[in-house]
């Protein structure tokens, strides 16, 4: 047994769950813990796998807290060296785990740890990215930004490696030392859906942590199953995208930087939602969850 804690998030992702806990069942060295922490799927679904998979603890939670909550309570009383957060629609191949800890055991500078993953198609998902800072929440700007101040940053240049240092990494597959997460406060709850990645490594880099990709690692990834469940999810968690770019904003962000990156975000937003409202009615959804959001954040004065 490795001594290692995987934590995983589930809401309504049963088939691809199934297919990540029997990937953690066929590894050659296993976890020694397997928490799902199931957020309030009230499917009638969770029974079911709790009798297939019983060497599984299952945490129900009674609400959907989101995701970086249903971390933090699965993480809580850990006790094991190493700590694993991993997606539900996430497998590993089987000797995976088995090389991974021992590499890592050997390399004490390593901290925030995620590897290659991949598409069903085999195509690389790049599972990192760069700090937000005032202009880059839109995409072509991001992607200017990377090759033109952070050419390192690049995809292509992060691709090439058997080891890079991206500046964050995704939430899907993070293992660090327990205390580490520790040290760092663990994930903040107030990120509903997405940026919690983000945050957890701002915070761990502001805390003299390495972020890491080892590239001679990969799993497989589907992306958003769980916010693409029903039309309803799919708006809340696009909304949610949004509002959790404010979020840490407010947390990161000082004086002049923030306020102008609050009025940056919502500009090309409100802008992108509205022209796209024409074709596609989920972004005008999208849009009215939105708006009295930036009603009250921006009666703050931004």
């Amino acid at each position: 047994m490795l001594d290692l804690a995987i934590v995983i998030v589930n809401y309504r992702s049963w088939p691809k769950l199934e297919c990540c806990l029997s990937s953690l069942d066929h590894q050659k060295e296993k976890a020694e813990k397997v928490i799902v922490v199931d957020n309030h799927s009230d499917d009638g679904v969770l029974e079911s796998f709790i009798e297939k998979f019983p060497w599984v603890e299952w945490i129900k939670n009674d609400t959907n807290a989101g995701f970086a909550a249903a971390c933090n309570l699965g993480a809580q009383n850990i006790l094991n060296r190493w700590l694993l957060f991993l997606n539900p629609d996430t497998r590993l191949p089987k000797d995976c785990l088995q090389t991974l800890i021992p590499y890592c055991d050997q390399h004490p500078d390593f901290h925030l740890i995620t590897i290659k993953q991949l598409s069903e198609s085999g195509k690389n998902t790049h599972p990192y990215g760069i700090f937000p800072n005032i202009w880059n929440s839109a995409g072509l700007l991001r992607s200017m930004e990377r090759l033109i101040l952070y050419p390192d940053q690049t995809k292509k240049a992060m691709a090439k490696n058997p080891i890079a240092f991206p500046q964050w990494i995704s939430g899907s597959f993070v293992m660090m030392h327990k205390e580490h997460f520790d040290m760092i406060g663990g994930w903040d709850d107030r990120f509903w859906m997405y940026c919690e990645d983000i945050d957890l490594s701002k915070r761990a880099a502001d805390a003299k942590l390495s972020r890491v990709l080892l590239n001679e690692w990969e799993c497989l990834h589907s992306h958003g199953v769980s916010s693409r469940s029903n039309l309803e999810t799919k708006i809340k968690t696009k909304a949610a995208v949004i509002k959790s770019t404010h979020i840490y904003i407010e947390k990161h962000f000082l004086g002049n930087n923030k306020r102008w990156a609050h009025r940056w975000l919502k500009f090309h937003k409100k802008v992108e939602l509205y022209l796209l409202s024409f074709i596609d009615s989920s972004k005008r959804e999208i849009l009215k969850v939105l708006i009295p959001f930036w009603r009250e954040l921006f009666s703050k004065g931004f």
